[in-house]
């Protein structure tokens, strides 16, 4: 999307893949070594899982470049976060590399999270992820995210099967100006379009999106 691309997030912001993109280590990394994970596995899980009722996101199997970048904003102070931003300054460049390599190499969960929507506001956000919205200037979330939010690699995180709660979280957070580590403040832009109907609705359809079946 445009509404929700990046970070979340995650989420800063363009081609639709058929399937979702293979993760990959940042330019000029080498392969991490394996390490204890311990610090991040406090709150992301011992597989990248994320805690959907404390609005931690899932990282498994998000790209390593963006897994970097967001640790690099967190720890610059471009992206805000009381825990994250204490972990990520403590954290050497090639740690951030190591962490983010790490997480990006493990599969990305399948289930989505439970069904939380009507029937119209599954059908909202399907309209906001699929055709956008052009009355109120809003493109099709895909056109960011990949189809059905299962991420661009390079370019965009994935939403599907995120907790809608952090999805909700991050788009709020766009909306308000506290985070503004969007590329051109596309996801700025675009949030600011989205009433709060369109967020829990845009929200929760995302995850819901089941990629077992895709």
């Amino acid at each position: 999307m445009n509404v929700l691309a990046g970070s979340i997030m995650i989420l800063a912001m363009p081609c639709a893949l058929a399937q979702a993109a293979p993760s990959a280590k940042p330019s000029g990394a080498t392969p991490a070594a394996e390490a204890p994970a311990a610090p991040c596995e406090a709150c992301h899980g011992a597989h990248g899982e994320g805690m959907a009722a404390a609005h931690v996101p899932r990282i498994a199997g998000q790209s390593a470049d963006y897994l970097k970048k967001q640790l690099d904003n967190y720890a610059d102070g471009t992206r805000d976060s009381p825990v994250m931003t204490n972990f990520a300054k403590a954290l050497s460049d090639k740690q951030r590399i190591k962490y983010a390599m790490l997480y990006s190499s493990m599969p990305m969960p399948q289930s989505p999270q439970p069904k939380s929507l009507s029937a119209v506001q599954f059908a909202r956000g399907h309209q906001l992820a699929f055709q956008g919205d052009e009355r109120v200037r809003v493109q099709a979330c895909n056109s960011c995210h990949g189809p059905d939010g299962v991420g661009v690699l390079h370019a965009a995180p994935y939403l599907a099967g995120q907790s809608a709660d952090y999805i909700a979280s991050a788009l709020k957070s766009f909306q308000q100006g506290t985070r503004k580590n969007d590329a051109g403040e596309l996801m700025r832009s675009v949030a600011k379009q989205l009433n709060d109907a369109d967020v829990i609705a845009v929200s929760g359809y995302f995850a819901q999106v089941n990629l077992s079946t895709k």
